[in-house]
Parts: C-alpha cells; structure tokens; sequence
C-alpha cells in the first residue's frame, strides 16, 4: 500500500499519522483524559488534507474501552466513505520501533482486581493477553526474561515494568510490512476491540419483572 493512515486512542494519548512509500510523513499526537471524540477529527482532517490513503490501520487495544472505540468508529467512517481497507492491529504491537523493542512482555491492570500478561516479537503477538489474579501475573513477569512494558501510566506494584504508550507511526509501519494477502485476509474480519474480558451484558431488572401482556402492542 503506497498511502496508510494509522489510528491510535487506546490509551489517554492518542494519535494519527500518515505513512507514504516506506515512512511516516506526519504524525500528530493528542491528549484527552475522557474520550478521544472531542480532540481526534481536527488531527484527522490534518492528516487527510493530502488525500484518502490506500489503507487505513487502527489499534484495537487493549485499553480505554471509549477511545478504542472512538478511534475504530472514525476509521470505519473514513473507510466507508472513501472506499479504502480497513484493518485492526493490535495496540500493544504498536509500540517496539519507538523504544527500541523487539521482544517484550505487556502487563497491566485488568480492574476488578485482575491483571494481564501478554507477550510480543518482532511486532507479533506470540501470546495474546491473558487475564488472572495478581499472583500469577506476578509469577509470568518474574518469569520473563526479556524487557517488560505496560500501557498503564504507572507499572503494577508486582514488578518493574517501562511504561510506554501506543503509536500511530508505528502501527502504520506494522502494517507497511503486511503482504498484500495478508492485508485483505485482515479487511474481510471485521475490526473491533480486543477486549480482556467477554462484554459484559446486563438486562434491565424491571422489564424482567414486566408481563408478557403488557409488552405486546394491539
């Protein structure tokens, strides 16, 4: 692809870059502490001034659930709306050329006292993340012999981990160095979340509790 266009909000700094023939030509990067919707149209109109790329990459996390879901929501849009690829890499990958990592270990707070563990080479994830308690997250990071990162803004308590944050000039070179094949492979799935845990879906308590007849409309 000569022209891709590269999506990162996974985490509270967000991102957008350009990549044309090999390298990125202009990279913007973003703060919002809530959600990306209010800051990330201005840097995509920027980045788009030059013309709709041949493919648009975003990450899909893990992270903040409303920026992932920002950034996939705009990247979906200006797919649509330019007939151009979309694909979904993700974020954690997006990460080894800007601090000179080849191979590291990802972990980071899960919530609801859960933590997660991942692992990565040469920009692949060799072992998607994984979701446990504290003391075995605590045993895999003791166990990795290699760098250790996290996406949160601080390292876990458990161990000593770089924190570091996702580009959009990296995911963009990740997806540089995809084969044609593999790019359409990755358009046909449709891109979402990686989320850590299944969505949890709740139903509502009182139309439980709401009979049958009343539902039903004459």
């Amino acid at each position: 692809m000569d022209t891709i266009l590269a999506i990162e909000t996974s985490t509270a700094h967000g991102s957008v870059a350009r990549y044309e023939e090999g390298r990125p030509v202009e990279v913007i990067e973003f703060t919002s502490d809530r959600s990306h919707n209010s800051v990330i149209f201005e840097p995509l109109r920027v980045v788009l001034k030059a013309g709709p790329p041949d493919l648009i990459v975003v990450g899909t996390g893990p992270g903040s659930y409303s920026g992932i879901r920002v950034g996939i929501a705009a990247a979906l849009g200006i797919s649509l709306a330019h007939q151009v690829p979309l694909i979904g890499l993700p974020s954690l990958t997006a990460v080894g050329e800007a601090y000179g990592l080849e191979r590291y270990a990802v972990t980071g707070d899960a919530r609801r006292g859960a933590w997660w563990y991942a692992e990565v080479e040469s920009g692949w994830l060799t072992l998607p993340p994984v979701v446990e308690d504290e003391a075995a997250i605590a045993a895999r990071t003791a166990g990795w012999p290699g760098q250790l990162i996290t996406l949160d803004a601080v390292s876990p308590p458990f161990c000593q981990a770089r924190a570091v944050q996702p580009r959009a000039d990296v995911l963009a070179c990740r997806a540089g160095g995809l084969t044609v094949e593999a790019v359409a492979r990755l358009a046909e799935l449709e891109t979402e979340p990686l989320y850590l845990r299944a969505p949890f879906i709740t139903v509502s308590k009182k139309a439980q509790r709401l009979p049958v007849s009343r539902q039903a409309i004459p």
